[in-house]
């Protein structure tokens, strides 16, 4: 992939968020303590983004382990559930700018930092591992993560979905999560049922 088909950027969580930051998405597995998520200013928390727990312990930021961070985290980055969320972040990169949000100290030699070179060097290929009603269900949950209330937004679950789902495959999505208690209407978009929320964890744990 040509690095300038796509525009990612990286910022700290704990830095103002800015118009020029276009869609702004948290990669990191927990929420940066003392930041709201009003002030962090969300598209999306891929939190199932963030390198797995015994990965980020076994780095601990140390610099000589940097390379072979690297390396293991972009084998963990092959998972159908995170195939799918990277193939949404450039699907949306290709049209607006992208900033992948983190809580590292350190600015250079963090997790946001290979998530930005993989998606303006790589490809991503989400595989047919589900249908769409998943699919659809999977990107709500990540634009409600970021919402104060829970929420996912409309504008921002059309935004994720629309690189991996046709306006028609997530309409017919749409209906089918509705119909079946799934999603329930709230004020600018949908709310996961607590059955549904269930079956997004299960789906992270057995990715």
């Amino acid at each position: 992939m040509a690095e300038h088909s796509v525009r990612v950027a990286i910022k700290r969580v704990y830095e103002k968020p800015e118009p020029s930051d276009g869609t702004r998405v948290l990669v990191d597995r927990l929420w940066a303590r003392g930041v709201s998520k009003d002030a962090a200013d969300l598209g999306a928390w891929m939190k199932e983004l963030g390198p797995s727990d015994e990965l980020r312990t076994w780095f601990g930021h140390q610099p000589n382990r940097w390379d072979a961070f690297g390396a293991k985290y972009r084998r963990e980055l092959a998972t159908p559930l995170r195939q799918l969320l990277l193939a949404e972040l450039q699907g949306v990169a290709r049209g607006a700018p992208v900033t992948l949000v983190y809580g590292a100290h350190d600015t250079k030699e963090n997790e946001a930092a290979v998530l930005r070179d993989y998606l303006l060097q790589d490809q991503a290929h989400p595989v047919e591992t589900w249908d769409a009603p998943t699919k659809l269900l999977l990107t709500a949950a990540v634009v409600a993560a970021a919402h104060p209330e829970a929420v996912a937004l409309t504008s921002g679950v059309k935004r994720f979905a629309s690189p991996i789902l046709s306006a028609h495959e997530f309409d017919s999505a749409l209906a089918e999560l509705v119909a079946d208690g799934s999603l329930r209407e709230s004020a600018g978009g949908w709310q996961l049922a607590p059955r549904a929320r269930q079956r997004v964890q299960q789906l992270a744990r057995t990715d």
